[in-house]
Formats: C-alpha cells, sequence, structure tokens
C-alpha cells in the first residue's frame, strides 16, 4: 500500500501548508486522460457504425466468401482494409469476363467513376458533360481507344455513346452515377447562302429503362423558292438515319431518300407533293418518323417537318444489336422485327407518344 508523501516541503512552520498525495493516485490520474479520450472515441465510432459485416465475427465472413464468385470476393475485399486478407492477388486471377463483371460492380457501387469497354478500365467523367454535347469533350476523354465511338449524323444527331451510357447510369443507379436526360437536349439553326433555313431540336427520354431521342427537323425557304429548297435537299439534305436521308439516293442503295420527298414520274425539278403527316420507319435500325409537307402560300412556299423517333436501347454496351445498326450503314444485322416484336415499325414513335407531351 503506498505511503502518502510530501512532494513539496514547506519553507517554513509558519508558510501554507501542502496537502501530502498519493503517488498511486498521480499516475491513475495522467493515464486516465488518453485512454479515456481513446475509449470514448471507439464507442462513439462503434456506435455510429450501422450493422454491417465489419460487426460480424471473421468466421461468418468467412463462410459467407466460400459461397461467393470471384468478383463477389474481390468487391468484399476492398470494402474495408480489414478485409483486404480476403483476396490474395497472388493466388486469385480474374479472367477478361471476370475483370469486367467485377469492374461493372464498382461502376454501379462507386459515383463518378464510368466503365469502358474498349480498353476495360473505369474512368471518372466529366462534369461539363452535363452541358450539351461538343466535340471538344473528345480532347478531355481519358481513354482514346474509340471512347469517343458516337452516333452522329451530320445537323440531325450527335450523341456519343460514353454520353448515352452515363445518362442512363444516372437511371439506373442515382444522379451521381451520370448525367441528366438534359445533356441530350439540343437546339440548331442555320440559314444557308441559297437562303434555305433550317432548324432542329432533340430531346431525349426513358421508356422502360430504353433510351430515346426524338429531333424536330424543319425547312423552309423564307421568299417560297420551291426550285432552291428542292436543289438544297437533293444535294445537301440531312440523314434521318443511317439508312434514310433528306437527300437525292439511288435507287436499291443506302441510304435511300424518304419517299415522301423524292420525286415522282411526270413531277418537275420544283415540285413537291403536300402531304402529311405520314408515318414511316427504318427496315434496318430502330428509327421512326413521321414527316408533314406543306403549302404555306405563294410568298413562303412549302414548309418541310420530320420527327424523327429514335430507339438507343438500353446503351449498357456499344456491341450490342442497337448501337451498332444505328451507327453505321451496314445492313446485315437483318430487318429490325426480326430481332423483337418490340423492334417493329413504329414502336419508338408509339412509346414516345405514350409517355404524353414533351
Amino acid at each position: 500500500m503506498a505511503v502518502p508523501i510530501q512532494l513539496l516541503q514547506p519553507l517554513s512552520s509558519a508558510g501554507p501548508r501542502i496537502r501530502p498525495v498519493n503517488p498511486a493516485m498521480v499516475v491513475a490520474t495522467v493515464v486516465e486522460g488518453p485512454i479515456g479520450r481513446l475509449t470514448r472515441t471507439l464507442r462513439k465510432l462503434r456506435a455510429s457504425t450501422d450493422p454491417s459485416t465489419l460487426n460480424l465475427p471473421l468466421e461468418i465472413i468467412l463462410m459467407i466468401a466460400t459461397y461467393l464468385d470471384k468478383c463477389s470476393v474481390v468487391s468484399l475485399s476492398l470494402t474495408c482494409q480489414g478485409l483486404r486478407g480476403l483476396w490474395n492477388s497472388g493466388s486469385m486471377t480474374l479472367e477478361k469476363v471476370e475483370r469486367e463483371n467485377l469492374l461493372l460492380m464498382l461502376e454501379k457501387d462507386i459515383p463518378f467513376l464510368q466503365y469502358c469497354h474498349y480498353c476495360v478500365k473505369l474512368h471518372r467523367w466529366h462534369g461539363a458533360w452535363s452541358r450539351a454535347v461538343s466535340p471538344w469533350y473528345e480532347e478531355r476523354l481519358p481513354c482514346k481507344k474509340k471512347l469517343d465511338k458516337h452516333l452522329f449524323l451530320p445537323i440531325t444527331c450527335h450523341i456519343p455513346y460514353y454520353v448515352a451510357r452515363l445518362v442512363m447510369n444516372r437511371h439506373l443507379y442515382g444522379t451521381k452515377h451520370g448525367l441528366p436526360l438534359e445533356a441530350l437536349k439540343d437546339r440548331q439553326s442555320c440559314t444557308y447562302k441559297n437562303d434555305v433555313a433550317w432548324s432542329v431540336t432533340q430531346h431525349a427520354r426513358i421508356s422502360n429503362d430504353q433510351l430515346m431521342v426524338r429531333s424536330v427537323i424543319s425547312m423552309a425557304h423564307p421568299r417560297g423558292d420551291s426550285a432552291a429548297l428542292r436543289a438544297h435537299i437533293d444535294e445537301y439534305g440531312p440523314p434521318v438515319c443511317e439508312h434514310l436521308t433528306f437527300q437525292k439516293g439511288y435507287p436499291d442503295a443506302i441510304p435511300m431518300q424518304l419517299p415522301q420527298l423524292a420525286l415522282k414520274g411526270g413531277d418537275l425539278p420544283s415540285d413537291f407533293q403536300a402531304c402529311g403527316p405520314e408515318f414511316g420507319s427504318c427496315t434496318f435500325c430502330v428509327t421512326d418518323y413521321s414527316i408533314e409537307v406543306k403549302w404555306q402560300g405563294v410568298k413562303k412556299g412549302y414548309c418541310i417537318q420530320v420527327l424523327v423517333y429514335r430507339g438507343l436501347g438500353d446503351c449498357r454496351t456499344p456491341f450490342n444489336w442497337h448501337w451498332r445498326t444505328i451507327t453505321t450503314r451496314d445492313s446485315g444485322e437483318g430487318i429490325r422485327s426480326a430481332q423483337s416484336p418490340d423492334y417493329g415499325p413504329g414502336r419508338v414513335r408509339e412509346k414516345w407518344k405514350e409517355l404524353g407531351p414533351s
């Protein structure tokens, strides 16, 4: 038992007296400070931690791991530092398909990352991509292996695959995982030297986890010069898709001119046939359209308006049928209706209408 001692002696009997102190109490007081703070910190951490695998006995975690595939084991080992021992990089190798599945899981779980199918890596996506799509974004791409592969139809539609994927990532995984639908909005207008004026507006929607884009294309001549309008369309008309176009084409060749714009036998070079709205579809890709050729009188002439409805699919890979057929003129994939009843002529336009006014 410790004996009380005097740590200081009074200078004189008349001076102030200092109370004797037990040395054990001095040690206890000194040690209690940091230990107490550490204990309180640990208690707070434990109280603030949600019930998870971190609170399970290691034996339970290991038992669970035996029922998981390689990708899930690696994903579990990355959840915290204490579980990294579950995966020994020297003893477990992932095949290409397994690596892809793992990265797709991480893309789903970690915000601001995007999976690249070409280099099989995860990339951070740029916040500026939430604005209108422009070619300069390609300069900031972390991967040059065709990450910029896009749906590019001069004047009428320009959507890089990585932008379409990020829009669907946001829809499927949450707001921090991709871009809003507004990133696909676009509005353009121009007047050519021959005074032909055109405008294009673009909007996007999602139905049943499938991305759709509608473009509204208008062309007219402000002074009603039908000959100038006809010459411009036949020579410079924009594409509707890779297989249909405003421009004068060749019989039995792709792209083919919209039948409503083609000259009929006996028509003068400046003639248009007023119609509309009439509906049509591409035979090969999931693209529908409606066209109206309206006569506005002698002073204004004809106004041509085409609404194009494009089905881009779920945008989970640039190698699927949807993206391949809508970005290439190759007709070797066969007709669209042979793929699925959901891809039949007019289905994209019908789905768009079912969602109500845009």
